[in-house]
Order: structure tokens, then C-alpha cells, then sequence
């Protein structure tokens, strides 16, 4: 994750492709989000390549079985703000809990499945072109994809071959995922980085371009938009604390053991910490390099 991806392309896709609620690509993907299991939280963090970003994240792992073990796998989907284009990232894991990964054995593959062409039954699968970076410890990143482009797909499919540790029973395990572009929770990404919104609520653009009544109330409140930044107020909560002396401390990219890695911290690294429910601190840098996540509450050493 420390070095730039090469942009993905689309290159199957027309680039006047345009994708609305009404369309039947949008049908069918509301029909498969409706009926997947995937369940998403949606977050805003900071990410070591993509700078800041609005994402979602499987709440739960998919889970494949190899013999008594398991690989415990999760994706990303990601909004960078600052170039409006969406990022995949693939994570695979021996134990939910595992500070490492797994890396993939082969580069892995999206399949865009959409629905045929003139009202006719079947689906068309396309392979969408993608370069993964693939982070030291194992998480695969394809980033630089237009919202419109892969909302063109019903579904996508990542087709993944993950190298296993040694001693396990087989080299590597497939693992599959299935994701939908028309999912509720992924709608806020998408129109994070420009995209109409597939559930009739208008984009930030599309309000700020609305007639504004020309001789408002007085008392009426301004309507401005949320503050991309931690207001004063709750700059105050912010602590000084240190990570543990026992080994590095990974920073997180939400407040559990699934997400991924954003950083890695020296024992006893001094950051800046603020309380963020349960077992986790919400952690940014104090001084050197930027970096903002959240961390468990064993590893630090609060002031």
C-alpha cells in the first residue's frame, strides 16, 4: 500500500455509457443487492496511497475453508475525493484477528456482469482490465476507476487464487466475492465521487446548483455543508498517548480487526488519540508523517 497503483482502465466500456435508476443494468443490480447477504459499513479515513477517502467495507469476512483452517477475506470499495475515482482493495487473512495477510498467488480478476442485451435473458460477463499493487503484507489495490463506468455492471465479480502459509495442506485456495454497484450502503461512494444517486437522494452537486429562494427568512438557518474537518470542539478530546513497547502497532482502517492496515507504528510512537467506542481509539500523527485511523486500546498507553 506504500507505492502508487497504476490506474486501471475500462477499456471494454463505451465511454458515453450512463447508467440511471430506470436503466435495466440498475434494475437488475438493485435485484442482486437486494437479495446478496454482503452487508456493508461505510466509512471516512485517510489512506496512505489514496489520501483521503470515502469507503465501504464488508462488516463481516467472506470465510473459505482449507481443511481445519480458514482464509477470512474482504473487500474495499473506495471513493478518492480528491480525483473522484473509485479503488478496490482485496484483503485475505489466516485469522480475523491476524495483523498480517495473505497475498494473492495469482493477480486477481473482475468479471462486470450485466444483463443481455434487448430484454433478452442471461447475463453478459466482460473482464474489467485492472493493475494491482500489492502491499508487503498482502493486500492487492486497483484504484483509478470511473463511478459511471463500473456502475455499467449489475454485479462484479473478483476471482481470486490466495497463496497459503507453509505448513498449510495446499498451496493456495481460490476465493470468490460478488459485489453490486447498486447496493444501498456503496450508493454514498459512489456519489462521493460524482455519480447520480441510484436511490433518488441528489448529489452534493446537484444541490449546491438548486435555485436558492431569493428572500429568505431571517431566522433561517445556513445551509452549509458538514465540515471536512474536526471542528474545535472536538479537537478538545484529543489525548497524547504512545503505542505499547512490545512490537509495531498497526492503525486500522476501522474500528476492527478485518480492515486494513493504513499504518504501522514504532513502540513507543507518540500520536494524538481520541475515544471511539468499545476497545478502539480513533488515532492521527502528533508530529512526522500524516496518517489517521483507529487503534485497539491494549496497544496504547494513554496520558
Amino acid at each position: 500500500m506504500r507505492a502508487l497503483a497504476t490506474a486501471a482502465a475500462l477499456a471494454f466500456l463505451p465511454a458515453s455509457a450512463s447508467v440511471h435508476a430506470e436503466d435495466p443494468v440498475a434494475a437488475a443490480g438493485k435485484q442482486r443487492a437486494a437479495a446478496s447477504r454482503i452487508e456493508w459499513d461505510v466509512r471516512d479515513a485517510g489512506h496512505p496511497i489514496l489520501g483521503n477517502v470515502h469507503f465501504a467495507y464488508m462488516k463481516s469476512p467472506v470465510v473459505t475453508p482449507v481443511g481445519i483452517s480458514r482464509v477470512y477475506s474482504n473487500v474495499y470499495v473506495s471513493c478518492a475525493t480528491s480525483g473522484k475515482t473509485i479503488a478496490l482493495e482485496l484483503t485475505n487473512q489466516a485469522a480475523p484477528d491476524d495483523p498480517g495477510g495473505l497475498a494473492p498467488a495469482t493477480p486477481p480478476r473482475l468479471v462486470c456482469k450485466s444483463p443481455a442485451a434487448n430484454g433478452s435473458s442471461g447475463t453478459v460477463q466482460d473482464a474489467i482490465g485492472a493493475t494491482w499493487q500489492v502491499s508487503e503484507i498482502g493486500d492487492a489495490l486497483a484504484r483509478g476507476y470511473s463511478p459511471r463506468k463500473l456502475r455499467a455492471c449489475a454485479a462484479i465479480a473478483i476471482v481470486q487464487e490466495v497463496a497459503l502459509p507453509k505448513g498449510w495442506p495446499q498451496r493456495s485456495v481460490p476465493v470468490q466475492l460478488e459485489i453490486t454497484p447498486y447496493a444501498k450502503a456503496l450508493d454514498s461512494v459512489f456519489t462521493a465521487c460524482g455519480e447520480a444517486s441510484a436511490y433518488g437522494t441528489p448529489t452534493a452537486a446537484a444541490q449546491a446548483s438548486a435555485p436558492q429562494p431569493s428572500d429568505p427568512q431571517p431566522s433561517a438557518a445556513p445551509q452549509t455543508p458538514a465540515p471536512a474537518v474536526i471542528p474545535q470542539a472536538a479537537e478538545a478530546a484529543w489525548k497524547v498517548a504512545r503505542t505499547t513497547a512490545s512490537g509495531h502497532t498497526n492503525v486500522r482502517a476501522a474500528p476492527n480487526t478485518h480492515s486494513a492496515i493504513v499504518a504501522k507504528l514504532d513502540p513507543g510512537a507518540v500520536i494524538l488519540v481520541q475515544r471511539a467506542g468499545g476497545a478502539w481509539y480513533r488515532a492521527k500523527a502528533r508530529n512526522g508523517p500524516k496518517f489517521e485511523g483507529y487503534i485497539r486500546e491494549d496497544r496504547l498507553v494513554v496520558k
